[in-house]
């Protein structure tokens, strides 16, 4: 694989598969999907045109894909099926796949990709707030989240890296203290509550006998550097200093990132399209530079455009023409022309369109 060269590829996801595997199985180190929800619904691109000044620009809708399926649910989990099966022999023993679904069928692809995978492999279920504004129901609550299933190839070698999220008024409340070197909050050294435990061992340390959490020597270490506060009340503290801490770390609720909005600079008016610092923050936390990153529904082209980005080798797929033009003009915006191709596009020779669903989506033209 020396030679690389990243790839978009129009057809099902299930041609491509078998191929992929004799050149890269046990290699690919994170597979994100936005796959169909079963949602009923008919998508598009929208595309606007000039505003001439006369008349207001007319806006144009493209079919990308309908999410109908007349074999109803099983039909639906038999498609993701065959596809979760063919991309688990791509990943490597610390890769991932991140399944990006709503409310529709996350709870039986859940239950498909603990068949696929093992549930002993699932690692979250990410909660991400998709929506400020959830649109009223007629019964019941209005949907304002996604959800993200991430299960590990092999979950004993699987590990995420710390994500922060900014500070914000909240978090910044506890940083009320400050001296010469900046603002700091207090961190207890002692065991409080039920960590006050009979089998706790309490010691002395510098006057002071108490259930302590740490060691003499990483407390004296503490003690030397001056990070030891002493309350009115002759307690022992440790001060954690605001400009070490990089932010707060980001639990399975994204409620951090805002969706795409007509008025961003990286809307395309694909329907589904999900933000770019959703997916760089997925990567990121998965996978280090020069990793191979997967999606084998690409949609709008945003897990490509991220991947190059953060200097990734990347794989995407697509079978709809629409999808695929979205994402070759991004990544030509975001690459220019400068230099030998980043990327190539590649098409199968027979791609069939397999299901009824696939309208506008699964329409492939030979070469």
């Amino acid at each position: 694989m020396d030679d690389w060269t990243n790839r978009v590829y129009l057809a099902d996801c299930l041609d491509v598969l078998p191929q992929l595997r004799e050149e890269m199985e046990g290699q690919v180190r994170l597979i994100y999907i936005d796959p169909p929800y079963y949602s009923g619904t008919r998508y598009s691109l929208r595309e606007r045109g000039c505003d001439t000044g006369r008349r207001a620009a007319t806006v144009t809708e493209t079919p990308t894909y309908v999410d109908r399926w007349h074999g109803g649910i099983d039909q639906y989990l038999e498609f993701m099926r065959s596809r979760l099966s063919a991309m688990r022999p791509l990943l490597r023993e610390d890769g991932s796949i991140w399944v990006h679904l709503d409310w529709h069928v996350s709870h039986y692809v859940k239950v498909l990709m603990d068949e696929v995978f093992g549930y002993q492999n699932f690692v979250n279920e990410i909660i991400w707030r998709r929506t400020n504004s959830p649109k009223p129901q007629s019964r019941g609550f209005g949907s304002q989240h996604d959800v993200i299933l991430l299960y590990a190839q092999d979950a004993r070698s699987f590990r995420t890296k710390t994500v922060y999220r900014a500070h914000d008024e909240r978090s910044l409340r506890p940083y009320s203290y400050s001296d010469e070197r900046g603002r700091f909050r207090l961190v207890e050294v002692e065991a409080q509550g039920i960590q006050r435990g009979a089998r706790r061992r309490r010691f002395e340390w510098r006057g002071r006998v108490a259930p302590y959490l740490y060691s003499r020597e990483q407390l004296d270490e503490w003690w030397e550097q001056g990070l030891i506060y002493t309350t009115r009340t002759g307690r022992y503290c440790k001060k954690q200093y605001l400009e070490d801490i990089p932010g707060v770390p980001v639990s399975d609720l994204w409620l951090d990132i805002a969706p795409v909005q007509g008025s961003s600079k990286e809307y395309t008016g694909f329907l589904t399209q999900k933000p770019e610092a959703l997916l760089r923050r997925i990567i990121e936390c998965a996978s280090d530079e020069d990793d191979i990153v997967a999606d084998f529904f690409v949609g709008a082209g945003t897990t490509a455009v991220a991947a190059q980005a953060l200097r990734r080798r990347w794989v995407v797929c697509d079978s709809s023409e629409v999808a695929v033009r979205v994402t070759l003009e991004r990544l030509a915006d975001l690459c220019g022309g400068d230099g030998p191709p980043q990327y190539r596009l590649v098409r199968l020779e027979e791609t069939p369109v397999r299901h009824d669903w696939a309208s506008g989506r699964g329409q492939v033209d030979s070469p």
